[in-house]
This record gives C-alpha cells, structure tokens and sequence, in this order.
C-alpha cells in the first residue's frame, strides 16, 4: 500500500509531503498521517484543500479506516482510478469520531482511496482490512484438479515402460 499527499491549491497533481504525527499506535486526536502544507500548521488534511490518496490495489476484503477527528472536524474517503486525482464518489464519511474505524463501502472497486477534510483537518490513524479467503469448495476444486493431473502424468509414464519402442 502507498500514501501520497496532493496539493489541490497548485495545479493538480502536484504532490506534497506527508507527515507522521504523534506517536505510532495511538489514536490519540493528534496521531495520524498528515500534510505539511496545512495552512494552520498543524501539519494536518486541511478542509477544501489537500488529501492524501491511498494505493490499495493490493488489498482484498473488508476496508476500515479510523481517523483523527475532534471538536466539528469532519472527513470524506472518496474512491478514485486516477493517481493524482481526488475521487468524487463517496464510499465513507464521519466527523468527531477519534480513534473509530468506519466501513468503507465498495472499496477494492477503486485503485485509491482519497482522504480529505471537509471541515477543520483531520489526520487518517489506521488502514484495517480482512483479506479475502477462498471458499473451501474452491480448495477440493483445486485438490481434485491436482491429482487429476498427477494420475495423467502417472499413466502416461507407465505406459511408456510398457512401450517395447522406448
């Protein structure tokens, strides 16, 4: 998984640079990821302005993200297939809810997620996601075709000793 932060306030892709706030684990309102660009200095996903796009194409399953919002903050996650570009369907939103993880619905449709601040800033905390396993029909399926194969090969391999030509 890759992070990127975009400036929206200069022409449009052009890239800035994230920031690692408070200390990793916490979920405290000042721990996340964040922009050094944030017009408060807070080092935050200043509101209107800026996101950070998330490459999850390597994901599968269930995505659930937790970010750093307090006091009338609140966020978006949108999905994008556009690196560089911010996303305009909505897949999550939430505000004032520090340290909580949100569904994101339909997520693995999008190569990205793009985080932005709809009010105040915010700071993206945690990525969670539960990968994908395969029914276990799928297993016998595999298993049968494996030794499918295995009585092919060791049929083919007797017949030829008994081949008086070889």
């Amino acid at each position: 998984m890759t992070a990127t932060a975009y400036l929206t306030s200069g022409t449009p892709g052009t890239t800035g640079t994230l920031f690692g706030k408070g200390t990793a684990g916490q979920t405290g309102s000042e721990d996340g990821l964040g922009i050094t660009a944030d017009p408060t200095g807070d080092n935050e996903i200043f509101a209107g302005a800026d996101f950070i796009q998330l490459g999850i194409q390597c994901l599968t399953g269930a995505i659930q993200i937790a970010l750093g919002s307090t006091g009338g903050d609140t966020w978006a996650v949108y999905g994008s297939n556009t690196l560089g570009q911010l996303g305009v369907t909505s897949l999550a939103s939430g505000g004032s809810d520090d340290g909580s993880f949100v569904t994101v619905t339909n997520a693995t449709n999008w190569k990205y997620l793009d985080i932005k601040a709809t009010t105040n800033n915010v700071l993206p905390q945690q990525l969670s996601y539960t990968q994908a396993t395969p029914e276990p029909i799928s297993f016998a399926l595999a298993g049968t075709g494996l030794l499918g194969i295995y009585f092919m090969r060791r049929r083919r391999t007797d017949s030829r000793k008994n081949d008086p030509r070889v």
